[in-house]
């Protein structure tokens, strides 16, 4: 997946709902990392079926102060919008966003799964053009055959809103499988520039 460059920033990665550390791609990611030398860290958020976007965004905050290089912030799916809440509520520059399959920023994502998974996630639409000013680039990667999350609905709508660049897969789904680490190595490879 790479040779060996070492990049002065931290990435810090936000899983999805019920997701953590050891799930989706995230075991298969670390080695390469540690391979070019990455500073990285994956936090265990807590809450499983039921989190709180507080506490998430707390987390990812004081994730953001324990370094000292400038800060990726790559959310997954719920971990979108756990990122952009942390940006909206904190206000701190960070170096890139790269956000993967996510949920677009209407209200209504609320009312998802019942409306008991995950409802003080989305109490608010977030000012993105306030939001956007926060990071040197957005990218945003989506799938067309997302079964979780409608591409138009969310990465399309997301991106447009935001005025971002969209990297459109065919055939990743919901980037939740192991075999999809290649993929978001490879992005954050071009995008980072390591």
């Amino acid at each position: 997946m790479g040779g060996k460059t070492k990049i002065n920033k931290k990435i810090i990665f936000v899983h999805g709902y019920t997701a953590s550390s050891q799930a989706d791609w995230y075991p298969s990611i670390k080695p390469e990392l540690d391979k070019m030398e990455i500073d990285y860290s994956i936090p265990d958020l807590p809450g499983g079926e039921n989190p709180h976007s507080a506490e998430w965004v707390e987390i990812i905050k004081k994730e953001v102060e324990l370094s000292f290089k400038p800060i990726v912030l790559v959310g997954h799916s719920l971990g979108t919008r756990a990122v952009l809440l942390c940006l909206d509520k904190y206000q701190k520059k960070v170096d890139t966003v790269v956000l993967i399959a996510p949920l677009s920023n209407d209200v209504v994502n609320a009312e998802r799964k019942g409306g008991e998974a995950y409802p003080d996630f989305f109490k608010y639409k977030i000012d993105l053009q306030k939001v956007k000013k926060l990071a040197k680039k957005f990218v945003i990667l989506h799938s067309k055959d997302d079964s979780s999350l409608n591409y138009e609905k969310h990465g399309v709508s997301l991106a447009k809103e935001l005025g971002v660049k969209l990297i459109t897969f065919e055939d990743r789904d919901h980037f939740s499988d192991p075999e999809n680490a290649p993929y978001v190595f490879e992005v954050l490879r071009k995008e980072l520039d390591f």
